[in-house]
């Protein structure tokens, strides 16, 4: 680097550094979160720390094989940091990425922006950066959507619920299902889904929205989600078509992104000392991670927090657990924000000084 960017990156970071101290005690959020795990246990919050940065990696390394074999020289670690495609790198992008899906409008755009324009610094061509991104989303949403499958058919099959709650677990589980069938049959016959969901689409909504309802608009709202899905779907069947042994790493790596995730919430857990039962925090955190993944909110702030203490309630749990889900939100949601302004200029770093084509 030229001694100009050297000169451009230590003042953002000094100016980075200053807003942040600035700016990160104001916040209510940060504020409670911190006062509630100060006071305990330090190993067990260095083992919540450590367990997110156990899912970064996870996340980065799935994006670097994506990005290796999208490129077309393949996930091996050697070839990948000739390319600048190293793990301190993706491990880098992976807290700039989380940490801009926290507070930039946009959420997955915003990051997906991030991840473009980062990758593309490292040579790799517009359409192979994007089959990487999509491939890496794919794959991640898919295990989720397993996860939650599984987490709202526990909750159908727990005898303990009312019936609300179990027609709701029902509703939701049924909706994901189709989710997963409409991407697979929009591969074949996209025009059909479009169709199918476009009906659908107007029929839930005409009651509500009259006027300000019409076929056009949920047309160009059905051809979006076919075209998404059918996207996700062929991206996700390349990258896992391709051998066995790469599929299973693949998936190794987006169940640990989650799973890693999940550990953390359950050693702020016992930091806290609130007492739980394991499958009872998975089942709450599937269908909490699910929902905070929706474009509601920045990082599903408010959303995942609503539905992580709602299902914990509708489980038996009682107010104590709220104490543990804001002390695990401080490494979830809060940590990766200051790290990420901190890391962000440091991407530049690394990158290969003539562009390795695609």
């Amino acid at each position: 680097m030229s001694r100009r960017a050297w000169l451009q990156a230590v003042l953002y970071l000094a100016s980075a550094g200053l807003a942040l101290h600035l700016i990160l005690p104001q916040l209510p959020g940060i504020r409670r979160s911190l006062a509630l795990v100060a006071g305990s246990s330090g190993p067990l919050l260095v083992a919540a720390f450590g367990a997110i940065l156990a899912s970064f990696l996870c996340y980065g390394e799935l994006l670097g094989r994506s990005a290796g074999a999208a490129a077309g020289f393949g996930a091996a670690i050697e070839r990948r940091r000739r390319r600048g495609l190293g793990r301190f790198f993706t491990l880098r992008l992976t807290v700039v990425v989380h940490g801009a899906y926290r507070v930039l409008p946009g959420g997955g755009g915003a990051t997906a922006a991030v991840t473009y324009a980062a990758l593309r610094s490292r040579g790799l061509s517009p359409a192979k950066v994007g089959l990487a991104v999509a491939a890496t989303g794919a794959l991640m949403y898919a295990v989720l959507a397993a996860w939650l499958l599984l987490s709202l058919l526990y909750l159908i099959l727990d005898r303990e619920l009312n019936r609300l709650a179990t027609l709701g677990a029902l509703l939701l589980f049924a909706l994901t299902v189709a989710a997963v069938v409409a991407a697979l049959v929009a591969q074949r016959r996209p025009v059909a889904v479009q169709r199918a969901l476009s009906g659908l689409l107007y029929w839930a909504g005409r009651p509500f929205l009259r006027r300000r309802w019409s076929r056009e608009r949920t047309e160009r709202w059905a051809e979006r989600v076919v075209f998404w899905l059918r996207d996700e779907a062929r991206a996700l069947g390349d990258q896992l078509l391709g051998s066995p042994t790469r599929a299973l790493k693949l998936v190794a790596l987006a169940f640990g992104y989650w799973a890693f995730d999940a550990l953390c919430l359950i050693v702020v857990f016992l930091a806290l000392g609130v007492e739980f039962g394991v499958v009872g925090l998975l089942v709450a955190y599937g269908v909490a991670t699910a929902f905070g993944n929706l474009p509601i909110t920045p990082g599903g702030l408010g959303t995942f927090e609503a539905a992580m203490l709602g299902t914990l309630a509708v489980l038996g749990y009682g107010p104590d657990a709220a104490i543990s889900v804001l002390g695990y939100r401080l490494f979830n949601f809060w940590l990766p924000i200051p790290l990420a302004v901190l890391l962000y200029p440091t991407l530049r770093f690394g990158a290969p000084a003539k562009k390795a084509g695609a």
